[in-house]
């Protein structure tokens, strides 16, 4: 239990480390052991076969000293025996009663030399019986004769007849074949020791060899989860599995970093698309927390940043809030009008976004200013007003003259000439308000292109403020020319400045009394020459002042000598911004107007 529970704590090197140490020591002591006890083994049956093979010669040996039915053997014999058997030389002859044991003392060399060894012990008795019955014997065990444990060999003795007389004994301690087994003991112990520990050496290589790769691997999988080091590059991998690991590792890095840096531009690319649209657009997620927005948006809300923005008092904020939040409850498409405190008018869409299944992750809003579609469409319906109402007003002073004519009631022809001159006037009314929408529509949509050229100004002033004389004069208006004398050389269309010249001094004999002055003039203006007309009129007053270039827009009718068609203005402008210049006022009530276009030189 212990082992398992802190073998979990290990890293991959020390578990390998210890497994293979565990392993070399079990198969090494295994090894050991099992060495031993065979070679001991080995080295015991040997000694015994050893010592049965050197009974049998002895017993051979001693045929020819058999007499009368005895062994009578040779003093100098037996010590040569003893000597070269390594062991203790017993002599057995059969007895009346039991088997009769006898040795030689090599230290006495008489009569007496002859030493019996009494039997008593029912294992020997067994043991030597059946040496004297003619089996051979051979044993690592306990003998009571020898006093103690010895390695005993048996081998009966024979005449010459083959019958048995006796028996040869030797008995060899086993003090050598401990001594023997104790220095194999130790030998293989100390092979095992340094088996083991070339194993230890080996396997903290071999360990090492496996896990610095590894490691590699780990090191640089953190720096790319912490520290989003995607270049990161693993040099000098083996050759293996882990090599391979390593490798495959190396190319998913590199198409990490081209993923993420085609992710990082299709993020700026969307920023920039985000940022530089003309919409506000906020995304919230499921806990109502703003995670994407734009400058747009913050401008259409006027606020300065998105802190605490739930938490402002303001009510539109608090119905956006509301809408965010029903759209992500209900899954369907929301959508709110209002009109800002500075006067915009505010269009809000929000649309749920959902996951692969299906699952609302939170809601993308889109705020759009609708002032300019707003009032573009208000443009329209007066435009449409306008135009009904200029073509209504000829068309029906034509009619108010064309039915007393069918009917008859205008008998004199006076009468008669007085309503051809009104359907005249009106018709021409009429066809010079057709006109300008035409030209104004030619303009607009490029159909009506103005070529270039070089001219010089104070003749078309002056040609210009020729065909307005005679106006001026029944308005009783003085029209006067003004140059600097120069040649006022500019690039334009002698047309299309005599165009804006006249709608610029029709437009201020208009509004200029009797006995006012209407100047047209031109001058040096740097890297541009100035054109305008100046009146001393009743001016304009600055809330008209930015509508007076829209279509059919009239400022103060009741000041107007005549009645225009509204369109006059807008002309002008379309005209000098298709030359390439720019057209301006400058005005005060009760101070005349002035106004300027300029030209390329």
């Amino acid at each position: 239990m212990f082992f398992k529970k802190y073998r979990s704590m290990l890293g991959i090197g020390a578990k390998t480390l210890l497994s293979h140490i565990s392993l070399a020591l079990f198969v090494a002591v295994l090894s050991g052991v099992l060495s031993y006890v065979l070679t001991t083994q080995y080295v015991r049956e040997s000694r015994i076969d050893d010592l049965a093979r050197k009974a049998g010669y002895i017993s051979e040996s001693l045929t020819h000293t058999v007499v009368d039915g005895r062994i009578k053997p040779n003093r100098r014999s037996i010590r040569v025996y003893q000597n070269l058997a390594e062991a203790r030389l017993f002599f057995l002859e059969s007895g009346p009663e039991k088997p009769l044991l006898w040795q030689y003392d090599a230290l006495r060399d008489t009569d007496d030399a002859q030493q019996w060894v009494d039997i008593i012990n029912a294992v020997d008795l067994q043991f030597f019986s059946r040496v004297l019955g003619g089996e051979s014997l051979s044993a690592l065990q306990q003998f009571e004769f020898a006093q103690g444990v010895v390695l005993f060999a048996g081998v009966p003795v024979r005449d010459e007849r083959g019958a048995v007389v006796g028996g040869v004994v030797l008995a060899q301690p086993v003090d050598q074949l401990h001594r023997l087994s104790r220095a194999i003991g130790f030998m293989l112990s100390l092979v095992v020791t340094i088996a083991v520990l070339l194993a230890v050496l080996m396997s903290t290589l071999q360990t090492r060899r496996l896990v610095l790769p590894i490691q590699k691997l780990t090191r640089a999988a953190r720096r790319m989860t912490d520290d989003a080091t995607y270049f990161e590059r693993i040099q000098n991998l083996p050759n293996d599995e882990i090599g391979d690991l390593g490798r495959a590792m190396n190319s998913m890095s590199a198409r990490l970093l081209d993923v993420i840096k085609n992710l990082r531009k299709e993020r700026d690319k969307l920023e920039l698309v985000i940022t530089g649209i003309g919409e506000g657009i906020i995304a919230v997620d499921r806990r109502g927390m703003v995670v994407h927005s734009n400058p747009i948006f913050l401008e259409l809300m006027e606020i300065g940043d998105l802190d605490g923005l739930w938490e402002q008092p303001d009510e539109h904020i608090q119905a956006l809030r509301d809408m965010l939040k029903r759209c992500m409850e209900t899954g369907e498409p929301a959508k709110m009008e209002w009109k800002s405190d500075t006067g915009r008018a505010l269009y809000a869409g929000a649309s749920p976004l959902t996951d692969e299944s299906g699952g609302i992750l939170g809601t993308v809003c889109l705020l759009r200013d609708m002032s300019e579609a707003v009032r573009m469409e208000q443009l329209r319906r007066d435009y449409v007003a306008n135009i009904s109402h200029e073509l209504r007003t000829p068309l029906t002073g034509i009619r108010g003259m064309v039915e007393p004519l069918i009917d008859g009631i205008l008998e004199s022809e006076e009468e008669r000439m007085d309503s051809y001159r009104v359907i005249l006037r009106e018709t021409i009314r009429l066809e010079k308000l057709v006109g300008e929408m035409l030209d104004m529509s030619r303009l607009q949509d490029g159909r009506v292109s103005v070529e270039l050229e070089p001219l010089e100004l104070p003749g078309i002033l002056e040609a210009a403020a020729r065909s307005m004389r005679n106006i001026a004069e029944d308005a009783g208006v003085s029209l006067e020319v003004e140059t600097d004398g120069t040649e006022l050389r500019c690039m334009g269309n002698e047309d299309r400045i005599t165009q804006v010249l006249v709608i610029l001094m029709d437009n201020a004999l208009s509004f200029t009394p009797s006995g006012g002055t209407v100047t047209v003039y031109a001058r040096d203006d740097g890297e541009m020459v100035a054109v305008g007309v100046r009146d001393t009129g009743c001016g304009i007053q600055p809330k008209d002042l930015p509508m007076i270039w829209e279509r059919f827009y009239k400022a103060d009718r009741s000041r107007m000598r005549t009645t225009g068609t509204g369109l006059g203005l807008s002309i002008a402008k379309l005209v000098v911004t298709l030359m390439g210049g720019e057209i301006g006022v400058k005005s005060e009530p009760g101070k005349g107007a002035d106004f300027t276009f300029t030209l390329q030189k």
